[in-house]
């Protein structure tokens, strides 16, 4: 299946639901490394099965934001930054718009070899 290709209409569009998703997704993620540390802790002194429940939901938190993410076809580049790319394409080459939480809009786009430090004004 052929990824999603945003307009930046489109891209601009998604930030209302985009941007509550990543910061909520920003508060689990380090909850739920935290939760993969005491669990791989756990596991190394034999603490047992009833130990590995804790933390069950922010880790199924994490992975429905994530697959929320992915329905939409955005790829999460940093989580603490809160830095995705849209796919897209310009000039008839692949490409992303790049957007960071915080920012008003989108309006940067990089192509897929450059990455965030490659980024130029739309």
């Amino acid at each position: 299946m052929e990824p999603k290709r945003y307009t930046v209409e489109e891209a601009n569009a998604l930030l209302p639901y985009l941007a509550p998703a990543l910061v909520e997704l920003r508060e689990k993620w380090e909850e739920a490394n935290e939760v993969q540390r005491t669990r791989a802790r756990v596991a190394m002194s034999n603490g047992g099965p009833r130990h590995m429940e804790d933390g069950s939901e922010v880790l199924d938190r994490v992975a429905e934001l994530m697959e929320r993410l992915q329905g939409w076809g955005v790829e999460v580049r940093d989580v603490g930054a809160g830095l995705v790319d849209f796919p897209t394409t310009v000039e008839g080459e692949d490409a992303f718009l790049c957007w960071r939480l915080g920012e008003p809009e989108v309006a940067h786009w990089h192509s897929g070899d450059d990455g965030f430090a490659g980024r130029r004004p739309l």
